[in-house]
Order: C-alpha cells, then structure tokens, then sequence
C-alpha cells in the first residue's frame, strides 16, 4: 500500500468513556471557575484543574504541559492522570493553536506510553480569527475538532523505514504494540464527525508526504516514485500517467533529459488526475507542478560535502503534490486536478549535462546552462509549459526547494511566491493562512525577466547571486502561457520543507509543507465558475 497505517485511532463521543490512562485538558492563560473552558469540564475534573493553577504549576502559557495525578478514590471510571495544555492567550487564539495542541499531546501520549487519552474539546467561538477578506473557516466546534484530529495525527508521525534489529529489540522491550486511542470529547453531530475524518485525512496526506521525502536516494529514485504514484492512484482512485525517457525525448523536454542524464536512472514526469464524475470533462482544471529532484549532488556545480545528504529532500515540492492528490481524492473534492512530478536525478558522470551546454525545453525556449546545481528550474520549465499545452488550466500553482536565496530572504518558516495574477495570490495566501502555514509575495517584472536574458540562448538558467529567489521565478515565467495568460504563482519552499530539529508543529526532517495549503485552496474553488 502506498500510503501509511496511522499507528493511532481518534474517536468522538459526546461524554468522557469510562476508562483511559490520562485525560487532557485545554486551558488558556489566566482563566478562571467562571470562564466557559473551565466551568463547562466534568465536575470531578475543576477542583484538579484550579488548584494546578492556583499553585502556579501551570500558567496555560502556549504550548505549556503539567501532568498531574488525580485521585479516583478507587472510582476505576475516571482517569488516574490528568494534561494540562496551555493554549496562551485567548485574544490570539486560532486553529493552529489547536494544531499544535493535538501535536503536542501525540507527543506526550507516546512519551508516557499511553494506550488511550480523552481530549476535552474547548468551548470556541463561531469563527475561529482568521484572515480579514476570507470566508468564515467554518463552526467553530467543527474546525476545532478538525484542528485537533490533524495535530495528533502530525504529532504520531514518525518515519521508521530503515530501524534495523537495535531499535526492534528495543521496541519488543516496550511492548508497544497496540495503537493509541483518541477519544475527543464534544458535540456529537454529523458535522463533526465529517470535521474529524477531514482532519485525519489531511494528516494523513501530509504525513505521506513527508515518508516518501524522507526515503534516501538508494531507495527512491524517479522510476520507483513513479512505481509509489501509480500505487496511490490505484489506492485512491486517480488516473495516473507515467512519461519515460523515450517519450520524454519525443516530446522533446530537453530540461528533464538533461538533469537526469548523469544518473543511470532516468527521469519521469508522472502525472495524476482527479476528475470527479460529478463535474463535467469540459471544466477547466487546476493543474498543481512539483519539482521531484529524488537526489541532488548538483552536476558538475558540486555541492559542499558536509550538508549534501539533506537533498533527500529536494522533492519535497513533487511530495506536497502527491499528500494533495492523496487529500482531495479521499476526500471526494468535486475540482477537476492534475498534479504534476518532474522527477529526475542530479548527478555526476561522463553523461551528466555540464556548464557551458545549450539546452531546449518543450516549449522550445533555449536555455544556457551556467550552473548544474540550478537544475530544478529546468525540470518544472519542461513540466509546466507541457501541462499547460496539454490541459489548459484555469490556474497553475508550483512548487519546489528552488533556492537557498529564498532561506536568506524569509527564513525557515515563510516560503516565498512569486507570479503573474494578484487574485491567484490572494487565494493562496488566505488558503496559506487558513492552514497554518506562511507565504510571503516577492517581485516578478521585467527586471527579473531581463536578468535571465543569455548572450547565446534565449535564457540562462542561473545569472548570479543577485536576487536569487527572483531568479527562479523570473526563468519560469518563460514557460507560463501568457495568450491568453494563465494565472500561475510559483512557491520557493527551500525554507519551509524540511527542519533541522523538531518545533512545535514538526519532528526534525521533512514536513510536507504545502499540502495543507492547497487542499485548502482547492477546496474553496468548489463553486467557482471559471474565468
């Protein structure tokens, strides 16, 4: 099977279950017996909760946890430890909050050994705060429990492929074997029950995403992730495509062929298709592009040695497609999407393409090659112009570890986007923001175009450290049909897809930034008549 068993359960009921190892409770800061998160909890619970705080043990800061233990006088039905969760300050509430609330008590339920926890769901308001021009994000009891549902299933990730026989024995020692239960205590209506499915899913995708950009280059490589899509197609119903090399070659995409020419396995553009049968075959679709690099040692333009094993993850951006894919499928969305891989390896040999070369992509513009190690430029030029040509879109966004500029210039918690149309991103930054997640709009004119301009060739594929972020949206906007224009923003996520040590949403190494983000933005499409 292609996507993950999840190793946990999550479950809603109206009231407490009898019997579970630990019950958790969601506290903001400086509230009290009267305040509804307080006064609304089981009776048994408060006197527990208030003298934790009025010891100060607990001060509800963000992100803050007190484990207390509870005296049951014998009374089995009630749990014998007590979280405590602090939320921080009610004004600046949202449902990331509760996203990093339900990762962090994954996180804690794991550490402690926990079969079973019941999370209090918290009173919220109607709409939780959330971007000024965007729709309300729904009821607020729904996107709580959503919200919650996501974060336990983002906190119980953990990529364990390649544990050999040390960490086998050590689980047996454990005896972990049987899977955490959730139990989340709210209203119990259809709603939420849709609220928390929709959660799961979503986490599921991401953290789908994030396995496959954590597999290392001997395991994955462009045939074997066409191999992993076609099974997630199979798994969840897609439509899958895969272009080898003698068809790429046909095709004439002489960026895919190029990058992937020093490795001795050969690129793929794998393409998936959502098309719901409720939605008639002559709608426009959203087409969604990510740069699948599976290793990149950058050619001939050699990276450093020391840092060189991170680009496992120069495919995070083709990851974030297929966690899309996986989400709206399961998830029935009634948008016609084609997600986009262009996958290839960037290495070394007596084949691999070299500085100097004189390239032409599939919409035939030249390309001078200044720099190898700028190579995923070259793959998304190919994979977009083809599926624009091919599919006409009502939008296109991509996505891709394009730049290291893009970290200098925003940090590791905003990408940057880049592109041709102010309502396109508007769009996907209220999806961004929606989600949890963080863009930021950098400049894309005819400055940046000219920049790229070649003496020998239309274009280069690098021009400098000047504006480097810049670049890479400058050299793509070469492939986006401009007659009639197609809306098109690209994202940089060099920043975002991958971290050196664990936050307070993520463990160390790949995310799955942008899943979240799209399946938000293809979600709020439904109903939209296209332009």
């Amino acid at each position: 099977m292609a996507l993950n068993q999840p190793d946990y359960r999550i479950d809603l009921q109206p009231t407490p279950p009898e019997k579970a190892d630990a019950l958790a409770v969601l506290i903001h800061k400086e509230q009290g017996p009267k305040d509804p998160e307080i006064a609304s909890l089981p009776q048994w619970v408060i006197p527990h909760v208030l003298a934790a705080m009025e010891m100060g043990v607990f001060k509800g800061k963000s992100n803050e946890l007190s484990i207390q233990l509870m005296d049951s006088q014998g009374k089995s039905r009630h749990p014998s430890r007590l979280l405590l969760l602090g939320l921080g300050n009610i004004k600046k509430f949202s449902a990331e909050c509760l996203r990093e609330a339900g990762v962090a008590l994954a996180r804690a339920a794991r550490k402690l050994e926990l079969s079973s926890l019941t999370i209090i769901v918290p009173p919220v308001p109607k709409t939780l705060p959330g971007h000024p021009d965007a729709p309300p994000a729904g009821e607020g009891i729904e996107l709580a429990v959503q919200s919650l549902a996501l974060g336990l299933g983002l906190g119980s990730f953990r990529f364990e492929e390649f544990k050999g026989t040390v960490h086998k024995k050590a689980v047996v020692r454990k005896k972990k074997t049987v899977p955490i239960r959730y139990t989340l205590v709210g209203r119990l209506a259809a709603k939420e029950r849709d609220a928390l499915n929709e959660g799961q899913i979503i986490a599921e995708a991401q953290n789908f995403a994030r396995t496959i950009s954590s597999r290392p280059g001997n395991s994955i490589n462009p045939p074997e992730l066409a191999k992993v899509a076609q099974s997630l197609a199979r798994e969840v119903h897609l439509t899958c495509r895969v272009l080898d090399e003698r068809q790429l070659h046909k095709l004439g995409m002489g960026g895919l062929l190029a990058v992937g020419a020093g490795s001795q396995s050969p690129p793929r553009l794998i393409v998936l298709e959502h098309r719901p049968r409720s939605i008639p075959t002559s709608q426009p679709p959203l087409l969604v592009v990510g740069k699948a690099i599976t290793f990149d040692t950058g050619g001939i333009s050699i990276k450093p040695a020391d840092k060189m094993g991170k680009m496992i993850y120069d495919k995070c951006g083709g990851m974030a497609v297929l966690g899309l894919m996986s989400a709206i499928a399961r998830l029935n969305v009634p948008v016609p999407v084609i997600g986009i891989l262009a996958s290839a390896e960037n290495h070394i040999s007596g084949r691999a393409y070299r500085p100097g070369d004189i390239i032409t992509l599939y919409n035939g513009v030249t390309v001078e090659v200044t720099n190898t190690d700028a190579e995923g430029r070259l793959v998304l030029g190919d994979a977009l112009a083809w599926g624009i040509k091919t599919y006409k879109p009502k939008a296109v966004v991509d996505l891709a570890t394009l730049t290291g500029g893009v970290i200098v210039a925003l940090g590791r918690s905003i990408a940057g986007a880049m592109g041709n149309d102010d309502d396109l991103f508007n769009q996907i930054n209220s999806a961004a923001h929606d989600s949890g997640e963080r863009i930021w709009r950098l400049p894309l004119g005819d400055e940046q175009r000219d920049q790229m301009k070649s003496d020998h060739a239309d274009i280069v594929n690098s021009a400098g450290r000047d504006g480097h972020p810049l670049q890479g949206g400058a050299f793509l906007s070469y492939f986006i049909a401009d007659d009639p224009k197609t809306p098109w923003i690209h994202l940089d996520i060099a920043g975002v897809a991958d971290q050196d040590k664990e936050t307070s949403m993520y463990s160390k190494g790949a995310n799955g930034w942008g899943v979240r983000t799209l399946v938000q933005w293809v979600r709020n499409q439904k109903g939209k008549p296209a332009k």
